[in-house]
């Protein structure tokens, strides 16, 4: 688990401070909005009505949270925490193969929100909602999730040059997100495709990675990179 001082970096600066009462009652409220999010919807949610599932009056509701979106942004820094927790425990072995594990190790983190993430999807990829995940609100979150693939490659046995470590961060967070967005919509039973489609990827990335010492092949990786990059938190 990550250190209480690493903990607190990631924290936004408003919840530092907060005594850990103001913390439990916070975290009541962001945990009853994401529940009613996946039981009514989240158009259908009101401030209101989380606050009174959560306890608290809707002053005090509204004292942790200016909207709805701001419970929808929380819901992504969770996630990037997980993210961020689960590539330092990966062992060294192959990128494909850290990829394959933390995959895994994710969809299991992220199965109890599920419903929550379905829920939420239509806000989630309007680029004009402060809850979309490509928004301007939802920037800090693909940064930091950047910056741990960039880990995730850096510590493998098969870590590229240099100049392909950003690329190859920017491709795999980009699977990442894409794969996320097959499982919440996978209604096999027990999420066969999901797994399916894992395997694939890791065929994929086991096949192509000797590759990219192929000049031609190198190039295409950097354009790709550098086109997709700016939505997926690149600086580039």
């Amino acid at each position: 688990m990550e250190s209480s001082e690493a903990q607190e970096k990631h924290e936004p600066r408003a919840t530092q401070k907060l005594t850990q009462k103001a913390l439990l009652t916070r975290q009541r409220i962001m945990e009853t909005a994401w529940r009613l999010f996946a039981t009514k919807g989240y158009d259908q949610t009101t401030m209101r009505e989380i606050a009174a599932e959560a306890s608290c009056s809707l002053g005090l509701t509204y004292r942790y949270f200016a909207s709805k979106e701001d419970l929808v942004l929380e819901l992504y820094r969770w996630l990037v925490l997980q993210l961020e927790e689960l590539i330092p425990l990966l062992p060294v072995t192959s990128i494909a193969d850290r990829f394959h594990q933390l995959m895994h190790a994710l969809l299991e983190v992220m199965t109890p929100h599920r419903l929550t993430l379905v829920a939420l999807s239509g806000a989630a990829l309007n680029p004009l909602s402060r809850a979309g995940v490509f928004g301007e609100e939802g920037m800090e979150v693909r940064h930091r999730a950047r910056a741990s693939y960039r880990l995730l490659v850096e510590r493998a046995r098969d870590i590229p040059r240099a100049s392909q470590v950003e690329d190859l961060a920017t491709i795999l967070y980009g699977l990442q997100l894409a794969l996320v967005l097959f499982w919440l919509q996978d209604l096999s039973p027990e999420r066969r495709q999901t797994e399916t489609l894992l395997q694939f990827i890791h065929e994929l990335l086991e096949r192509l990675r000797p590759l990219l010492r192929i000049p031609w092949i190198a190039h295409l990786l950097a354009r790709f990179a550098h086109i997709v990059g700016p939505l997926l938190g690149s600086e580039g």
